[in-house]
């Protein structure tokens, strides 16, 4: 008995030891998904702030951007050394529009290594923006992020060889790195190529380009379930343009991106039902996606209460939905507000002007 109590006493000891430095662990990581959350709210909502917004608007958005900034603080004091955590920080700096501190810390990021970090530095030091200008540098860095293990890094950074891009032009440069990823099944590498190297928005049905784009995107899609891809390949069959138009073919990759949990595709599906003509099916679709939290959907099902679309013309509804879809970063919705506000100015000026002159 003697030596399991002492034994049990060991043990308990680690487990206490063990519990003492996970909990500052899950504590610090806590931190770093506050700071994520935060930063991706604050982002939709500068998206979506109109220069005419209303100063109780304005004032939301900057305190967002100051508590943002404190969670990232928070964070990269938990955990100094993750270079995740540094970038995060720095666009909390852009966001608060201290860009000197913002690209103080992408450098620092990327002299530990963050490839990302990397691409973003090369393009201000090939600029000669808040660093000094060195054409050299940018080159090297944008080198040094193409040999990383981050495939989203080494795209973004194949795409600086494009014209107009921070490294020296090299489109065959561009083409064969992000190509060697699409090769690997990396369905991010087989939209940028489609999307960004072939120009595909750009193309007519028929062109070589178009042909080889939506090859890529359907295998975006269908091999590796990418619901981005879905949602393009969607809007070119709706649109007719870079493909001849299909409306089963729009119908079938909105309702898959659907169900891969994609909610900005309700919006996709009732733009589709809209352009057909059936408005209440349209309806029906956003809101689907406006109850879900899609800001688009929340936009359109504002747009269709207030021309009486499919609906009930309705100007309160209409506002209510353009309201939540501008805080979850619609610039169409936070568009439709202030036209609405400046509407009621102008008639509140003729009203005015008519009560002066009687």
């Amino acid at each position: 008995m003697i030596g399991c109590r002492t034994g049990c006493v060991i043990l308990l000891a680690g487990a206490v030891l063990a519990t003492w430095a996970t909990v500052p662990a899950a504590r610090a990581e806590g931190e770093k998904a506050a700071c994520v959350e935060a930063l991706e709210r604050v982002r939709q909502w500068i998206r979506a702030t109109e220069p005419g917004a209303p100063q109780e608007e304005h004032a939301r958005v900057k305190a967002a951007v100051q508590e943002t900034g404190s969670l990232c603080d928070a964070a990269r004091a938990a955990l100094p050394q993750d270079t995740e955590v540094m970038v995060h920080s720095a666009y909390a700096a852009f966001a608060r529009e201290d860009r000197k501190a913002g690209v103080a810390l992408i450098e620092q990021a990327a002299d530990a290594g963050h490839a990302s970090a990397m691409v973003m530095l090369a393009r201000y030091h090939a600029r000669g923006e808040l660093v000094e200008k060195d054409v050299e540098g940018a080159w090297l860095l944008l080198i040094q992020a193409l040999k990383s293990d981050d495939a989203a890094a080494r795209i973004q950074a194949a795409l600086e060889f494009l014209p107009g891009g921070a490294g020296p032009e090299n489109p065959q440069r561009a083409r064969t790195v992000i190509m060697d990823l699409a090769d690997q099944g990396n369905s991010e590498a087989m939209i940028t190529y489609a999307m960004k190297v072939l120009g595909l928005l750009k193309r007519s049905a028929g062109d070589v380009e178009a042909e080889e784009g939506m090859a890529l995107l359907h295998r975006a899609a269908e091999e590796a379930g990418d619901t981005q891809a879905m949602i393009y390949l969607s809007l070119l069959y709706n649109q007719g343009k870079v493909v001849p138009k299909d409306e089963a073919m729009a119908i079938n990759f909105a309702r898959k991106a659907i169900d891969g949990g994609l909610t900005r595709a309700y919006g996709t599906m009732g733009q589709i039902y809209q352009n057909k003509g059936e408005l209440e099916e349209a309806v029906s679709w956003f809101r689907r996606g406006a109850e879900a939290g899609d800001g688009f959907s929340q936009g359109m099902l504002g747009f269709m209460y207030m021309g009486g679309f499919g609906v009930d013309r309705s100007e309160e509804e209409a506002k209510r939905w353009w309201t939540m879809g501008r805080w979850n970063g619609d610039r169409l919705s936070s568009g439709y507000l202030q036209v609405q506000r400046e509407r009621a100015m102008e008639l509140q000026g003729r009203n005015g002007s008519s009560g002066s002159s009687q």
